[in-house]
């Protein structure tokens, strides 16, 4: 396949801050790919540029992917890792690498006419699958009295469709609301970056919440720790707003005690990026439950293996965009299969109405799909409902 054209623009993500866009043209129609950015970034991320200086890496580059012609996705992504031989794109920026990159694929299946998880899931051979969700509810992380823990997380017990998993969230999210009303004076409906709720109760207070509240929706409770975040650097993991500072070893007792007075499924970056021995106790200890590995992975195939070898978490996040091309992803959720790791598709904190994530963990039959119940956060859900209905047809 040969691109006609290659445009570029800067729009906005969903926290207001200025992102690209490429537009890619065949002769069979137009695509776009946008990229979205995170909050929360772990140092083994790829490198982005502000926007001024990867147009200007992309404008560059243009006339090489006009110019030749790419057999397949692996051909494309393969001359985008001559172009920048350093593994985190810091040559060209991994944002745009991972804006060509992304259309690219959106035209290859427009070529073949196949939806794109269905291109994907020839490419890579996997098999066509809906994930469960995962949504944020509650949100803190420096935003609020319950700032320490990251994101509070809903998820199913059981999947008969993903549009049934996914009212029975939305469902429990608005009683949340209201519970949180209830409970704390100051709570006004306001929502965090990802259209989680913001309160100012405390942890305990939170999790009492959304666990009365998951149980009677037949749902699960997660947490996102982020825990790289509450890490000082050197020996303890300090918690602002509830006034404590722990060690690895009095982290993984607190998390412990959490996991077992509550229905907590789901425990995620409970550890700092570094350290895969405290999360393989963690993950020895709390079995059957999910332990999964965000900053400690960042999408990459040799530190997903490193972990494997640690038995360090049964999950794995998986975001394009700590990575930077689709066959580097491909290349990760092999590694996680191989070695029998759960794989959780990730939105970001700073989004864009691109649903390619959705194709992704559809297409390479991912387990899980965090993207999210609030707000903007709508348009990934939606797209779900679309691919569902697609593969499986309207229930109407």
């Amino acid at each position: 396949m040969k691109a006609k054209s290659l445009k570029i623009r800067e729009i906005l993500a969903t926290n207001s801050q200025k992102t690209i866009e490429i537009e890619l043209e065949t002769g069979k129609g137009r695509v776009r790919s946008s990229v979205p950015m995170g909050t929360s970034k772990s140092k083994y991320e790829i490198k982005y540029f502000q926007t001024p200086e990867a147009i200007r890496k992309f404008l560059l580059l243009r006339r090489t992917f006009t110019n030749q012609e790419y057999a397949d996705q692996s051909d494309l992504d393969n001359a985008l890792r001559i172009l920048d031989k350093t593994p985190d794109f810091k040559e060209i920026g991994g944002n745009v690498a991972l804006a060509i990159s992304t259309v690219f694929l959106k035209a290859f299946a427009l070529e073949n006419n196949q939806e794109i998880y269905e291109y994907l899931a020839s490419i890579a051979k996997k098999k066509i699958s809906i994930p469960k969700p995962i949504s944020n509810v509650v949100g803190g992380w420096k935003q609020s009295g319950s700032g320490d823990i990251q994101e509070y997380l809903l998820l199913p017990v059981h999947q008969n469709s993903f549009f049934e998993s996914i009212e029975k969230i939305s469902v429990a999210y608005r009683t949340i609301g209201q519970r949180l009303k209830d409970n704390d004076p100051t709570f006004a409906f306001a929502k965090n970056i990802e259209g989680g709720w913001v309160t100012n109760l405390n942890i305990e207070e939170i999790l009492q919440i959304i666990s009365k509240t998951a149980v009677e929706n037949l749902l699960k409770v997660g947490l996102d720790v982020a825990a790289s975040h509450l890490w000082d650097g050197h020996a303890n993991y300090v918690y602002t707003f509830s006034n404590k500072i722990l060690n690895r070893h009095e982290q993984k007792d607190f998390l412990e005690k959490l996991a077992k007075r509550y229905p907590i499924a789901y425990i995620e970056d409970p550890f700092n990026e570094d350290d895969f021995v405290t999360h393989s106790v963690l993950n020895l200890e709390l079995q059957p439950r999910i332990i999964c590995g965000d900053d400690l992975y960042s999408t990459n195939s040799a530190r997903i293996k490193d972990g494997a070898d640690f038995k360090a978490t049964s999950a794995v996040i998986i975001k394009p965009s700590q990575v930077g091309t689709v066959t580097d992803v491909i290349s990760a959720i092999e590694t996680a299969k191989k070695n029998k790791m759960l794989t959780v598709f990730s939105h970001r904190s700073g989004e864009t109405e691109d649903t390619l994530i959705c194709h992704l963990a559809v297409g390479l039959s991912g387990d899980y799909i965090k993207i999210g119940i609030s707000g903007d956060r709508t348009v990934k859900i939606n797209e779900m409902i679309r691919i569902e209905e697609n593969i499986f047809g309207n229930k109407y």
